[in-house]
């Protein structure tokens, strides 16, 4: 099913649905699945940024405001941090630096002139959570834009080009998140989606790339996510999670520096 809740909802009340991030976790370990999450990173924060801004621009506006640099050391800007504060806690409000509120807002501005005539950021809803069974284990997926015959995911990056791009999906895994994206969806609602990265620059000019997901790339990821499936019931059913391999392993020189 699909349903319109809140990205903390999401994340607190479905904690025994695995999500993307999950299986990409239980792929490095099972211990690194089971480990405390890290505080966002700066680069997921402005991520985070960045999606609302892009995707849900009207939430934005409603909800961000640029901030004077403060000086908590002195009265005034100790007031100020205050009221911010409580702006926070008493509705919902947001306060970024003004540097990276214009950041944000021209990373946003870019990526609606360089897809507004596609389509692929139209007739859709953003940020939709969905939840299915796969393999008799409960998956949640949270689409950053779900349309009928589309699936698309916004990143951003210091690179967009397709060599620096590769890199990313295969080193962060984006394409299990792909495959778990389209095969969960389709077991939702029954729609077979292609997968499109709109993968966007973090500075000036706010380059933009667009790339869709051979079925090459998902029936990859499909494997992956499989196995990392496979690998939550075995753990599950002993309780165990194990980190690493202990066993000595041949280090060998990589393919790509062969011939230097």
């Amino acid at each position: 099913m699909w349903k319109n809740i809140p990205n903390g909802e999401y994340h607190s009340e479905y904690r025994s649905f695995l999500g993307s991030s999950d299986l990409r976790k239980l792929l490095r370990s099972p211990a690194h699945y089971r480990a405390p999450s890290a505080p966002s990173s700066p680069a997921q924060e402005f991520g985070t940024l960045a999606h609302e801004c892009v995707l849900e621009p009207e939430l934005w506006k409603a909800s961000s405001r640029p901030s004077p640099k403060i000086d908590r050391r002195t009265k005034e800007g100790k007031a100020l941090a205050e009221w911010q504060q409580a702006q926070e806690t008493q509705h919902g409000i947001k306060y970024v630096s003004e540097d990276l509120y214009c950041q944000v807002e021209a990373l946003a501005h870019s990526v609606h002139s360089s897809v507004g005539s596609s389509g692929l950021l139209t007739d859709g809803l953003a940020e939709l959570s969905g939840f299915c069974t796969i393999n008799d284990t409960n998956i949640r997926v949270r689409p950053d834009y779900l349309k009928d015959d589309v699936i698309v995911d916004l990143k951003t990056t210091s690179d967009a080009r397709m060599e620096s791009f590769t890199r990313s999906v295969f080193t962060f895994g984006y394409d299990v998140q792909a495959a778990l994206y389209v095969d969960a969806a389709k077991a939702i609602d029954g729609k077979q989606r292609r997968f499109i990265w709109i993968v966007v620059e973090k500075e000036a000019p706010y380059g933009v790339c667009i790339y869709e997901a051979s079925q090459e790339v998902l029936a990859r990821g499909r494997k992956l996510y499989n196995q990392a499936i496979e690998t939550y019931a075995q753990c599950s059913v002993f309780d165990v999670w194990p980190t690493y391999s202990t066993a000595i392993q041949t280090f060998n020189i990589p393919r790509y520096l062969e011939n230097v």
